[in-house]
């Protein structure tokens, strides 16, 4: 009995402890998120995670371009712990299947409650749109951040041709989709969207 004790205790001692990790400002790029994030795989324990501006230039300036843009998709699949995410200052996929990706995987974030994608680019209509669809899938987001993002600038599809009368008030596109996400999503309670001009031709 008193072996098995020590072994339980030893094995406790093994488990990770760490809760928060914030590694915003290191030039991770694609490569070093899908090392962090083959590292969380199953981790339960860190619930934290600081992301914020990673796809920063090489520290030698040799290149002064950012570095490719990561799978917020594929991280929030892998590291299924985190209750806190922290992505601002990136630049979020935009095309083809990691669109319909980042949809899928936000919708399926069960214990995901606070997110950031200020200033990630996801103003364009199918970045917006996949993020509003996933957040209206989403049971767990209670606070999301998309300021700085532009997400007014989508402009609306152009009328029938011959349409008669007044041209309806000017509403994105993106802005279209994320309203019917809030109506959608019962668990959001706080919605950050500072510098977006959401009613601005």
């Amino acid at each position: 009995a008193a072996a098995a004790e020590a072994e339980a205790e030893a094995e406790a001692s093994l488990r990770p402890r760490l809760r928060a990790l914030d590694l915003s400002c290191n030039p991770l790029g694609e490569s070093g998120v899908a090392s962090l994030r083959r590292g969380l795989r199953g981790n339960e324990t860190l619930t934290h995670l600081g992301l914020r501006y990673v796809n920063l230039p090489p520290a030698d300036n040799s290149d002064s371009s950012l570095e490719p843009p990561f799978s917020l998709a594929r991280l929030l699949e892998e590291a299924t712990g985190l209750t806190s995410l922290d992505l601002a200052f990136n630049i979020a996929h935009g095309s083809g299947h990691a669109v319909e990706d980042l949809q899928r995987a936000l919708g399926s974030a069960t214990r995901l409650r606070t997110l950031s994608l200020a200033r990630c680019c996801v103003g364009g209509w199918r970045r917006a749109r996949a993020v509003a669809r996933g957040l209206a899938a989403s049971t767990s987001i209670t606070a999301i951040d998309l300021s700085h993002n532009g997400l007014g600038a989508a402009a609306p599809p152009p009328p029938p041709a011959g349409q008669q009368g007044s041209p309806r008030p000017f509403i994105s596109m993106a802005v279209e989709a994320l309203c019917r996400a809030v109506r959608a999503n019962g668990a959001l309670r706080v919605l950050r969207l500072p510098q977006n001009a959401p009613g601005a031709p």
